[in-house]
Order: structure tokens, then sequence, then C-alpha cells
């Protein structure tokens, strides 16, 4: 048990995410007791166990698929129906993930952000809306987020936390908010950086900052326009679009995005 702690303690250091999963009840003929405990890491190893078998196999798989939820799961197996289980009781497993989860921060509290917000955190993103509106930018919109500031930018900007686990969304309701945002931002350690606009507008702000002598090869990563290109009009279709581009950044995959259409 001590192993597990340490391996935990060492993981959440180094900013890495895994999965304490703990047998937290059985009844009948089941391999572990309650107590049993058992860590998977994001590479599939694995450190003390909770039985082996089919049943620690597929609990390593439903880790490995909320590694990146930050919330808790609980679930219950029964031994007496999966194939290869002779055990004949079921055991109930809770899973705890930990570690730094992928972070999205969405500037802008308008329709795109309403609809973005819940559908990224499904996708295992913590979210932190920032608008400086607060009508827009409140608790009962973004139920689902993380943190919701409603602050001036010369606040909210210097208060957030970039890490490179950051993903960034600009979808502001001012072509002067998005310069000012995406200015600052490109300065900050992130994996996605994303403002949203038309080609005219994406080009005319990274002309601007050009100018005011941001580096080439920062404004070359900038996705913008941003999203993938698939028709999207509505703010819903704009929110899957924008989400979809951000999954392939995240997964390394080669999509065909608005921002090539440059």
């Amino acid at each position: 048990m001590e192993d597990i702690y340490s391996r935990t303690l060492e993981l959440i250091q180094s900013g890495k995410q895994g999965v304490v999963v703990t047998i937290t009840k059985v009844k009948g003929s089941v391999p572990r007791h309650v107590g049993s405990k058992m860590l998977v890491e994001q590479n599939g190893s694995i450190t003390g166990t909770i039985g082996g078998g089919k049943l620690e196999a597929d609990i390593i798989q439903e880790a490995l698929e909320l590694i990146e939820s930050n919330t808790l799961h609980q679930k219950t197996y029964d031994l007496t129906k999966d194939e290869g289980m002779l055990c004949g009781g079921t055991v109930e497993v809770l899973f705890e993930p930990f570690g730094e989860a992928h972070q999205l921060f969405i500037f802008g509290a308008g329709h795109i952000a309403e609809r973005l917000a819940p559908l990224a955190r499904k996708a295992g993103f913590a979210v932190t809306v920032v608008d400086d509106r607060p009508e827009y930018a409140n608790d009962e919109r973004f139920p689902d987020a993380n943190m919701v500031l409603a602050k001036p930018l010369p606040e909210a900007l210097p208060a957030l936390k970039f890490t490179s686990q950051s993903y960034i969304v600009i979808v502001t309701h001012a072509h002067t908010f998005d310069e000012e945002i995406l200015e600052f931002c490109l300065g900050q350690p992130c994996t996605y950086l994303g403002m949203i606009g038309s080609k005219r507008k994406s080009n005319t702000i990274l002309n601007n900052l050009r100018k005011k002598g941001s580096p080439e090869e920062q404004l070359e990563k900038v996705h913008t326009p941003i999203g993938l290109d698939i028709g999207a009009e509505t703010p819903f279709e704009i929110a899957i679009s924008i989400l979809s581009e951000i999954i392939g950044v995240r997964h390394g995959s080669n999509v065909a995005t608005l921002a090539m259409q440059k």
C-alpha cells in the first residue's frame, strides 16, 4: 500500500496523471477484500493489484478511459456473468483520477462559449471562462465550467495560470479584445492557441501584432480562423468545430482546419 501512495505522490509532483482504484464493496466470493488498491498510470503500468485476471484487465481499461476526466467514478463488476470469471461474487470499485488535467481557457462568454464549455468538460478538459460582462460570465450560464471570471481583461489576464497543458480559445465580443488577449497569450505556455474570426479579421490582427513586434514563429502557431473545416454555421456547430480541432491537436492528428485556408 505504501508503494501506491509514494508512487502517486511522485506522479503528482512530476505533473503526470493517473487513477487510484479502490475496492469499496464486495459480495460473495471475490479475489480481493474491501480497501484493496491499485494505481494505474497513463502508460497502462500498475502498482498493486485488485485481483488479476480479466477483472483487473477490465478495470485497467476503465481507468485509462477515465484518466483525464478529473471526476470520481464508481462501477460494479459482476463476476458471475463475465466470461472467464467463476468467482461468483460482485465487486464495487471507486476510480479516483488525479493529476493535471488539460485546461481550456475560453475568452468570451457568448453563444459559442456557452455551447463549447459543456462539450469540453465531457471531453475531459478543465474549463475556465473569462469575460468582462457579469451578465454573461456567471455560473448560471456556465454550470459545467470549473471557473468563471467576470473581470476586466487587465485584471483577469495576469491572474490566470497557463501551463503546457493549456488550450486557449478566443471568442470575445470585440475585435480589440481579441487582439489584446492574443497578444498577451502569445507569450504564455500552451498547447493550443486559437482565435475566431474571418480570414480578413484574422490577417488584420496578425499583421497588427507583427507591427508591434510579435515574433513570427509565435504568430505562425495561432489557429485562426479557428476550428475544423466542416461548414459550421450555428453556435453549436462552431463549438463542435473548435473542440474537434482541439481534440485533434491533443492527439496529434493531421486534420483539415480553417486556418489552413489562409
